[in-house]
């Protein structure tokens, strides 16, 4: 019966996905408050994000959370996420997430469905109105009609190490930002479904379950 139930455990395993995270520090005396577009990232990037995260390796995109300014309020917003582009545009649309409702000093998280990206690719994360169709947001004058400023908190605590073109952005022309604030950021990510372990068929897993049940009888019968 424990050789069964080690089995069990074994079989369930299978179905699950390997998970990561990435984050950077929370605020500290380093830290700024404002209102901006969005920002850029990549996610197994070590001197930006204290992370897990594998590199060149094809995940889910699960969540981002943000931490809110302590005073103000902002539109509410949803995070549409672009391929890096280095022309002070957009890069090709592949989503956007949850939408959520300005309060000072809160965390936020915001969740995706269907993203994939790659760990080591950059990315743009753009602040969008709540109610942006996704069919407008795939041109730069599509992303201008429905972007929205956020306040975010931010921190320069890797400053000397963000390379070149890193930061927040602070227009939404995204042909200029601060690069030396980063938003304070977790993000979640998966291994896609298609990427982990085949698990088997439930009449499969049913029949090599009895299989190692009658085995383990007959053993103890013996």
């Amino acid at each position: 019966m424990k050789k069964t139930i080690i089995a069990l455990l074994a079989l369930s395993g299978l179905a699950m996905a390997d998970t990561y995270t990435a984050s950077t520090p929370g605020k500290s005396g380093d830290s700024a408050q404002g209102n901006y577009y969005g920002f850029t990232l990549a996610f197994d990037n070590s001197s930006y994000l204290t992370t897990d995260v594998p590199s060149d390796t094809i995940l889910n995109l699960d969540s981002i959370t943000l931490l809110s300014r302590s005073n103000g309020s902002s539109d509410d917003m949803k995070v549409a996420v672009y391929e890096y582009d280095a022309d002070g545009t957009v890069g090709a649309f592949l989503g956007t997430s949850s939408t959520v409702q300005f309060a000072a000093n809160t965390t936020f998280t915001l969740t995706f469905d269907g993203i994939t990206v790659n760990s080591s690719d950059r990315y743009q994360f753009l602040y969008v109105a709540a109610t942006a169709d996704d069919s407008t947001l795939g041109t730069m004058e599509g992303y201008q009609a429905a972007a929205v400023q956020w306040g975010t908190s931010v921190t320069n605590s890797f400053s000397a190490q963000i390379p070149g073109g890193w930061g927040t952005y602070t227009s939404s022309g995204l042909n200029s930002w601060e690069g030396i604030y980063v938003p304070v950021t977790t993000v979640t990510l998966s291994t896609p479904v298609s990427a982990a372990p085949a698990v088997p068929e439930p009449t499969t897993a049913t029949l090599s379950l009895l299989a190692l049940a009658g085995l383990a009888a007959r053993r103890r019968r013996k």
